[in-house]
């Protein structure tokens, strides 16, 4: 016997079988292992060998064994003639020209949580969804056979490790029950006309299509064309691309992408900014060297949630010459250790740490993930997201320790304990976010109370997207409040420095600027706020678990 066959697996799990709808319940080990054996067409000599070996052999069965190792009982509709437009895109401008036959069509797997009390068929779309996990397309290619999925990660993290992810909403028709799920869309390279770069662009596009309307999604057969035209050799089959060349398809395709090098800059700054633009809630592809030749290339989409202890452990100073005043700073960016990595070796939402190391071949320290090393940050950005996140953040500092902004005259008015020293510095947390999104949370949030404050932001005009620097203490940031911020204009330009900002918030006053005061700054002066209070950290960018709560 060649591979598994259907009633094999019909041995093997509870099966409800028609010509239209397989549906598969899968209740322990024995019966994943049997199932995904025969959805990969394994043959009896591998599968004779045991799941280890198939681990270590087979990257699809690796990725699924551990997939469905997160989950106790489960269900699985499975669909054999599923168009997929990636690999049709493939089959037709690659595959079909061998010589020996491959396969148009692929499979899919609809994953439900639990056991399916009544017929599929019988079930609402609302009721499905309710117990949707996700799906995952299997492509007809040996070894590397994931195509696009999509999994609700909630279903597929630790319970006990609290994140905050970047997600989008997708729509899964299954056999006519229209589905939603929040997901981040992964893939596996199939090695000849995609490989890890390939894959970091297909995903990356698929997430901000089905997000923006701006964007559009491309192919792998396109991808192929762009790359011709900006290099100087054949591109079928793959051998990667450079990241210069990811990035230049990027801007190609719509996008004003900004590529960042960790050997030309100092680590801190290069592990800040990938905090910055993750906490803003945009995905960026990270260039890893794995070894002295090998590389790879993965997207980061999220981190777990920043460590409480490790606020105040790494401080900075913001110096005014006028004034000399110093407000010393803890950034948020140093309570962050792992990320949220999409990599296809792997399977989805792995969290890998990020640390800078010393190397005795280095004059710098390295900053590796999970052992690798980092050489290249790609941040597809948008076109009016003008402003940089380190620039952003350098006049947020001058403006908390300028003469004229400076926060230290406004603390003690709330505040207890003196804060901007060294053993009570103010705690910074910045991000980039649509005004439209801020605005909305920010007037849920001030309805309750501070009213003032409420109205000011709404008579404020903000362009589509700023940069906000929250500000608290110690004490407030565990809490998750927050005693003032300061926000900038994502449009404007680095050398226009403190002209830059809109809003800034303090406790008990507020400066902020309309479009017409386009003049210097210095003129813009405080408005005192009768009625002040503390209020809620802006946590809208990113998708978080029902454990990020006890954090925050």
């Amino acid at each position: 016997m060649d591979a598994w066959d259907t009633e094999k697996a019909e041995d093997a799990v509870n099966l409800e079988n028609d010509e239209e709808c397989i549906v598969f319940e899968i209740s322990s080990d024995e019966q994943k292992f049997e199932f995904i054996a025969w959805i990969l067409d394994i043959s009896e000599q591998e599968f004779n060998q045991g799941s280890k070996f198939l681990e270590d052999h087979n990257t699809s069965f690796c990725v699924l064994w551990r997939l469905f190792s997160y989950l106790d009982v489960f269900t699985v509709t499975v669909e054999n003639y599923y168009v997929d437009r990636v690999y049709r895109d493939s089959y037709y401008f690659y595959f079909s020209s061998k010589h020996f036959n491959y396969a148009r069509f692929c499979k899919r797997l609809c994953l439900f949580y639990g056991r399916l009390e009544k017929d599929f068929y019988d079930y609402l779309s609302g009721e499905l969804e309710e117990i949707f996990m996700g799906s995952i397309v299997l492509r007809p290619i040996a070894n590397r056979s994931i195509g696009r999925t999509l999994l609700n990660p909630r279903y597929f993290l630790p319970h006990e490790v609290p994140w905050k992810i970047r997600l989008a909403e997708y729509n899964v028709t299954v056999y006519g029950k229209k589905l939603h799920i929040r997901a981040f869309p992964y893939s596996m390279q199939d090695g000849e006309t995609t490989s890890c770069a390939e894959i970091t662009i297909l995903n990356l596009l698929d997430y901000y299509s089905e997000s923006y309307p701006e964007y559009h999604y491309i192919l792998p057969s396109e991808i192929s064309k762009l790359a011709e035209m900006n290099s100087f050799e054949r591109r079928m089959p793959t051998t990667g691309l450079s990241y210069e060349l990811i990035s230049k398809i990027f801007c190609e395709v719509g996008f004003y992408p900004r590529l960042y090098s960790a050997q030309k800059m100092a680590k801190t700054k290069f592990r800040h900014m990938l905090y910055y633009y993750i906490e803003s809630g945009i995905p960026v592809a990270l260039g890893l060297k794995l070894g002295d030749e090998n590389k790879h290339s993965v997207i980061s989409i999220g981190h777990v949630a920043p460590d409480k202890e490790q606020i105040g452990r790494e401080l900075s100073c913001a110096y005014d010459s006028q004034s000399r005043c110093a407000i010393w700073i803890c950034d948020t960016a140093d309570t962050v250790g792992s990320y949220c990595i999409m990599d296809d070796n792997k399977t989805p939402y792995q969290f890998s740490l990020c640390t800078e190391e010393k190397d005795d071949m280095a004059d710098m320290p390295l900053l590796k993930l999970d052992g690798c090393e980092v050489e290249y940050m790609m941040v597809p950005l948008y076109k009016r997201m003008i402003m940089e996140a380190a620039d952003a953040y350098d006049i947020c500092l001058t403006i908390l320790a300028s003469a004229q902004f400076g926060i230290k005259d406004f603390m003690h008015r709330y505040m207890p304990e003196e804060c901007g020293t060294k053993e009570n510095p103010v705690v910074v947390r910045l991000f980039m976010a649509s005004s439209r999104t801020f605005r909305k949370a920010r007037d849920e949030q001030f309805q309750e109370k501070n009213h003032e404050v409420r109205d000011l932001y709404n008579m404020t005009i903000f362009p589509k997207f700023i940069w906000v620097c929250e500000l608290a203490t110690r004490e407030l940031y565990a809490e998750g409040r927050v005693m003032g911020e300061v926000i900038i204009d994502a449009t404007s330009s680095a050398d226009r420095k403190t002209d830059s900002f809109i809003i800034i918030h303090y406790p008990g006053v507020i400066c902020r600027r309309m479009p017409e005061d386009c003049a210097e700054a210095r003129d813009a002066e405080f408005e005192e706020i009768k009625d002040w209070h503390l209020f809620q950290a802006f946590h809208d960018n990113l998708d978080t678990n029902a454990w990020i709560n006890s954090v925050y």
